[in-house]
């Protein structure tokens, strides 16, 4: 009975470990997210509950995130179909602007999608100047509505978040105003509109393209709809929200240095905190990594640069060292070049002997004065040619044939001089016939 027991009391055990191990995935806290931002916050746009959160009250710069409660009071004036003409102060407003000119006219709808899409800095101190007279009185405005929302850690000095030292909001305090807008009619479409064009009068009318810069709009599991927002005091800010299955999460990052990553974290870690997001989640993590994996296979299978450059460098080398081994091979097989070549050296001497004994007299003179024996007319070129070259017929017939060479220039240089000897003579003797005529017709006279 004892062992018995002890087998249902292992049964239970076990059984009850597997349906441990079966309901945890569902309902576990997933992992912190590791991000990069000095504050940042998640929160349930359904409940307002906060999800995770890093210094979430903390007054921070919130650059152009600013425009999100700009474009709240914009929406909610009601004023959408007037136009407001451009100051002078919007104009000289910094980039990123629209490159308004003193003057011209914008509409109201227009110049809201200006400063969702593009972040139009100029459009902000128009709608600011059309909706309250000036800068000053619609941050009072911006100020008031923030506390209305329940934003208490805030304080707005501009409507386009250009560093000021008092202009200061937290994380926490951004999503709230965030959540606040995607209750606005019309908010949403704007804040999801990828592109729009938009219309400026002057003497006439100047269509202008926009672009949204937000990144997450399409590509990820979820649309993130939301505001980017950088100066160099705050960084780089992002609010957004994006839906999956009615479950709304709202996040901020303020000071992040890798926005996009961070908000990716952020929303992954939202919906995966409830049990009927978290597959879709899971999913779509799954389906990232597939793809990484098949990106870096495909990247590890085609050729780069550097492997086809060392390829071809390879090939090149095997090239240049193939040379000296054919220049191996003509060596050992060059026995009859080398005779050529000592057959060709001698024929260079027997040309230089021939030009030399051409310049000479045809009368051949003694070496010297003590050789009694009279020079032969052969050159001492030749005879050492056929000396050295005798291991060859080859060569014996080409020095045969330089003597004659030879023989031939002397006759042809000896029968010159007796033309020219000839020609002296008859010359000689015309002049004596013509004196002699001369000296006669003197006689006469």
């Amino acid at each position: 009975m004892r062992v018995w027991g002890r087998t249902v009391d292992f049964g239970l055990a076990l059984a009850a470990a597997l349906l441990l191990l079966l309901v945890r995935p569902a309902s576990a806290e997933p992992e912190p997210p590791r991000i990069t931002a000095r504050a940042a916050v998640v929160i349930d746009a359904n409940t307002g509950r906060i999800l995770w959160e890093r210094d979430a009250s903390r007054p921070l710069p919130p650059a152009s995130t600013t425009k999100i409660m700009t474009t709240v009071l914009a929406l909610e004036s009601g004023r959408l179909d007037r136009s407001f003409v451009v100051s002078p102060l919007a104009a000289a407003q910094v980039p990123t602007k629209l490159g308004l000119r003193p003057g011209q006219r914008v509409q109201l709808e227009d110049l809201v999608y200006a400063l969702m899409l593009k972040s139009a800095n100029d459009a902000s101190v128009v709608v600011a100047e059309g909706l309250a007279g000036s800068v000053e009185e619609f941050a009072a405005l911006m100020n008031e509505r923030a506390r209305e929302i329940g934003a208490l850690n805030t304080t707005f000095r501009n409507p386009h978040g250009l560093p000021d030292d008092q202009h200061l909001t937290s994380a926490y305090d951004m999503a709230l105003i965030l959540r606040h807008a995607l209750t606005v009619p019309g908010f949403r479409e704007i804040a999801g509109t990828r592109t729009k064009v938009i219309q400026v009068t002057d003497t006439k009318v100047r269509p202008i393209s926009l672009y949204s810069k937000n990144r997450l709009l399409s590509g990820y599991f979820v649309p993130v709809l939301g505001k980017t927002g950088y100066t160099r005091a705050a960084g780089r800010c992002f609010a957004g929200a994006a839906e999956l299955n009615g479950r709304r999460i709202i996040t901020v990052v303020f000071g992040a240095s890798d926005m996009w990553g961070d908000t990716r974290r952020l929303m992954e870690y939202g919906f995966s905190s409830f049990e009927d997001t978290a597959p879709t989640v899971q999913a779509a993590l799954e389906q990232q990594r597939r793809a990484q994996a098949t990106a870096v296979a495909r990247k590890s299978s085609k050729p780069t640069k550097s492997n086809t450059k060392s390829r071809t460098t390879t090939v090149a080398s095997k090239s240049k060292k193939r040379p000296p081994v054919k220049q191996a091979v003509a060596r050992k097989s060059s026995p009859s070049s080398s005779k050529k070549a000592s057959v060709q050296t001698p024929r260079k001497q027997t040309t230089k002997s021939a030009t030399a004994s051409a310049s000479r007299p045809s009368s051949v003179k003694p070496a010297t004065a003590s050789s009694s024996k009279p020079r032969s007319t052969k050159p001492a070129s030749v005879s050492s040619a056929r000396t050295g070259s005798s291991k060859s017929a080859t060569a014996s017939s080409k020095r045969a044939s330089s003597t004659k060479v030879v023989k031939a220039s002397s006759s042809r240089s000896s029968s010159t001089k007796a033309v020219k000897a000839s020609s002296s003579r008859s010359s000689s003797s015309s002049r004596s016939i013509q004196q002699a005529k001369l000296d006669a017709a003197r006689a006469r006279r």
